[in-house]
């Protein structure tokens, strides 16, 4: 049987509500643990009872815009988990949970708003100060990924001019060892993404039409793009792109996404993706 430690899931990267006409998009905080009936709970924050992205605690609820008429750059060709200079991740092994400690180094500052992907079209504001945030044993980043054996959790959420959201996750780990295997393990989770999206779809009863790529790899770093047809829960319902990037520096590992959510005419902007590198770079300051 499955062990029954403590599990915190984050949801991240979803719109938590739309009203019925669609003019507004509400994003609220929130996050669950399950815990043994043995143990006593974590803390842990609950403050919307409708998914959502897990912020400092702030609920900023503003009108959507009107649909961006600016044309969007042709996005390279890209292949599943093909691009930059390391192997498939696919080919990497899942390396051994790393083991939890009490203590950790300091996580690093968060990025300022206007250093995050897309910032001239995007406009990104931070939703709140960092906000320390409980680790338990595994902490969901979405569908697909899974941060293991960290010992602090810092968070940050942003929010952009097309009312959608970004977060920026830092976990420290004891060591610089455990948190190379934290990261390897998050690059064989998003490895399969593509695989577990569809899953998720299939449940939901939506069409499986979830792609998955890696859009760019440094020596310790990797970018990911998922196009599909959210399903509500870690994610916002509807036909979105997520952005992806795993960064690891020392004994920390940041995980920074955004969305973009599509229209029923296209996206209201789109972010070119051959910035991803550069995102990279900077994340890995």
């Amino acid at each position: 049987m499955p062990s029954r430690k403590a599990l915190i899931v984050r949801t991240t990267l979803a719109l938590s509500a739309v009203t019925a006409a669609g003019a507004a998009v509400a994003l609220s905080t929130g996050a669950e643990a399950a815990t043994p009936a043995a143990a006593s709970a974590p803390a842990t924050a609950s403050a919307h009872p409708t998914p959502g992205i897990t912020t400092p605690g702030t609920t900023p609820t503003a009108q959507a815009p009107t649909p961006s008429a600016t044309p969007a750059d042709p996005a390279p060709a890209t292949t599943p988990h093909g691009t930059g200079d390391r192997p498939s991740p696919a080919a990497e092994p899942r390396t051994a949970e790393p083991t939890r400690h009490a203590a950790a180094p300091k996580p690093p500052e968060p990025l300022p708003a206007k250093s995050l992907p897309d910032s001239e079209a995007a406009q990104w504001k931070p939703m709140g100060p960092a906000n320390t945030r409980p680790v338990g044993p595994e902490t969901r980043l979405n569908e697909c990924a899974t941060v293991r054996g960290a010992a602090s959790w810092q968070q940050q959420g942003y929010v952009s001019a097309f009312k959608t959201p970004a977060i920026e996750d830092s976990f420290t780990f004891a060591t610089e060892a455990a948190a190379t295997g934290a990261y390897q393990n998050l690059v064989t989770d998003l490895a399969g993404c593509q695989d577990t999206s569809r899953e998720v779809q299939r449940k939901a009863g939506l069409t499986a039409d979830a792609r998955v790529e890696r859009t760019a790899a440094t020596a310790d770093g990797d970018a990911y793009r998922r196009q599909w047809t959210g399903v509500a829960g870690m994610s916002a319902p509807g036909a979105q792109t997520n952005h992806v990037y795993l960064v690891r520096r020392g004994a920390t590992v940041t995980v920074l996404q955004f969305t973009e959510m599509r229209t029923a005419s296209g996206p209201r902007h789109s972010y070119d993706i051959r910035d991803d590198r550069a995102t990279l770079a900077t994340l890995a300051r």
